[in-house]
């Protein structure tokens, strides 16, 4: 949804000539937007339990295993897109 707003924003501001596709910086794009999330509900666990709550079982580690795996693969477009510029 962001990616189409942001689009659909230069589209209308610059002509729909500036508007371009790259699968690849889309990719990228979107994982950063799901890192953001990540990032949001580790927040949200800190504050849980930094407020007296406890953490539910298997939570933590959850989310840690689902940030490592989107880190992987958020280094992967990184390094795609600089060997496509080299």
């Amino acid at each position: 949804m962001a990616h189409f707003l942001a689009t659909a924003g230069l589209a209308t501001a610059r002509g729909p000539a500036a508007v371009h596709r790259d699968d690849q910086l889309d990719a990228a794009i979107d994982e950063l937007a799901a890192l953001a999330r990540i990032g949001n509900n580790i927040n949200q666990i800190a504050h849980v339990f930094n407020s007296g709550g406890h953490l539910r079982f298997g939570e933590l580690e959850h989310v840690l295993r689902v940030l490592l795996r989107l880190l992987g693969c958020i280094d992967d477009v990184a390094n795609d897109l600089v060997t496509r510029r080299l």
